[in-house]
């Protein structure tokens, strides 16, 4: 039978105004419906919200409802947080909440640290959201050219650590993706639920500083990124195949920031003076001083970036963890062992420059890594190997861009070892490595198959 009860459902909302509900079932799986009108939507989520039993079948697209008793505060289906943290104590080890007093685990903490967090569970279980500030005030006032501090108040904080903490568990507990957290060692359970690995308590400014090596970007809620992400098509089978998907989402629409990370120019760009706050990154601001570029998905660079990979997949149980290379930022994928060479590299002009290729390619494996930043490279050939990457992948797709400079190259009469090409190469490449993967001749063949330098996209 195609009609099936069900337990629980989730609405992303799309550029447009439609929206997409996924229905989850009593008996395990899902079926989602795609583009229904918001009033029809309204609708519908009030139904789930306030009738039980409810049932859909997917194959003639109707709900029906088996009576008309309300549905309670109380939820039969909803486990006891605790009872759970309890028979998972890595996971419980791992929740960890700093204040002024210090640093606490989830165990020592108060009952009403605990209630609060079983409260903020209890609605992520019902898909609903905790309230979190979309754009939380900046603690510190700074001058139009100091360079930005971004300090969160405690309930702020606390707000985004607890629905943080609470979207993980659920995550996990309904088994809403493919993977789970548990045998996740301690490092990476840290990056999903240590308070420190979002911000830090700063006593000078009594409240919680987003540090540097958090990423230079303030967290939204994290139903904020996983509406995200669901309704963008980025949440993938697997980690990797998620990973890949946001990679691709950030080659296509991904803008590096331009000046210097000044408050008066993070208010010039992201109207907030501080990091720029992720639902805006996402959404997409203005740049006040340039109105004619029009709405565009800004990033604060490679730590802007790395931060936004943070965030965002931490709403769906897929650790990030910054680390930083030559002044550069770069996401190490914890769990999958992957890195990128530079936080750029997903808009980088050789990644961005069609014809596009699979935004996975991009990763590097850990061997890769350590080969080019390893504690044995020295610091100037860690600096040259920052985006080497995206240098890699150009040699083998040969992208427009590249073809472009090479055209420059021929009609200013350069020779391959002086040229433009060279100049893209030549932090990691010698004339004669390029010249001996045939690079100078693949591209006249490449060019010529598109009937000549004028007629290159």
């Amino acid at each position: 039978m195609a009609r099936k009860i069900v337990s629980s459902y989730a609405v992303f909302e799309n550029i447009g105004g439609s929206r997409d509900i996924v229905f989850y079932y009593e008996t395990g799986g899902s079926d989602a419906v795609s583009g229904i009108a918001a009033a029809e939507a309204d609708y519908i989520v009030g139904l789930l919200r306030n009738e039980k039993p409810l049932s859909y079948d997917h194959v003639h697209k109707r709900i029906s409802t088996f009576g008309q008793e309300p549905v309670g505060e109380s939820d039969p289906h909803l486990p006891d947080v605790d009872v759970w943290l309890s028979s998972h104590p890595e996971v419980a080890g791992s929740i960890v909440w700093e204040d002024e007093d210090g640093v606490h685990a989830w165990s020592s903490w108060s009952a009403s640290r605990k209630s609060e967090l079983r409260a903020a569970f209890a609605l992520a279980w019902n898909r609903n959201a905790l309230a979190v500030a979309e754009v939380p005030l900046n603690q510190v006032v700074m001058g139009d050219d100091d360079y930005v501090i971004t300090v969160l108040s405690k309930t702020d904080a606390w707000a985004y650590f607890k629905a943080s903490a609470a979207q993980s568990l659920t995550i996990e507990m309904q088994r809403q993706v493919s993977w789970s957290l548990l045998g996740y060692p301690p490092d990476q359970l840290a990056q999903l639920f240590d308070s420190r690995e979002m911000f830090r308590w700063n006593g000078s400014h009594a409240g919680y500083r987003i540090d540097t090596m958090h990423g230079h970007l303030v967290p939204a809620s994290p139903s904020f990124s996983y509406a995200f992400l669901g309704g963008n098509g980025l949440l993938g089978h697997t980690r990797i195949d998620t990973i890949a998907r946001l990679l691709g989402w950030c080659r296509d629409n991904l803008v590096h920031f331009s000046g210097g990370a000044t408050a008066a120019n993070m208010e010039d760009q992201w109207q907030y003076r501080g990091y720029p706050p992720l639902s805006r990154v996402i959404n997409g601001t203005v740049r006040l001083s340039a109105p004619l570029y029009g709405m565009m998905h800004l990033t604060a660079g490679c730590w802007g970036t790395v931060g936004l990979f943070r965030a965002l997949l931490r709403a769906v149980n897929i650790p990030v963890k910054l680390v930083a290379n030559a002044g550069h930022a770069q996401p190490w994928f914890m769990s999958e062992g992957r890195y990128l060479s530079h936080g750029d590299d997903p808009y980088n002009a050789l990644t961005r420059s069609v014809p596009p290729y699979p935004a996975a390619e991009l990763l590097i494996d850990k061997a890769t890594f350590d080969a080019w930043f390893g504690s044995g490279v020295s610091s100037r050939k860690r600096e040259d190997n920052i985006g080497r990457r995206t240098l890699e992948l150009a040699l083998v797709h040969l992208p427009n861009y590249l073809l472009h400079a090479y055209c420059d190259d021929l009609h200013n009469g350069k020779a391959h070892g002086a040229g433009k090409v060279y100049e893209i190469f030549s932090r990691v490449y010698t004339a004669g490595e390029l010249e001996s993967q045939n690079l100078w001749a693949r591209m006249d063949a490449k060019i010529a198959g598109f009937g000549g330098c004028s007629q290159v996209p």
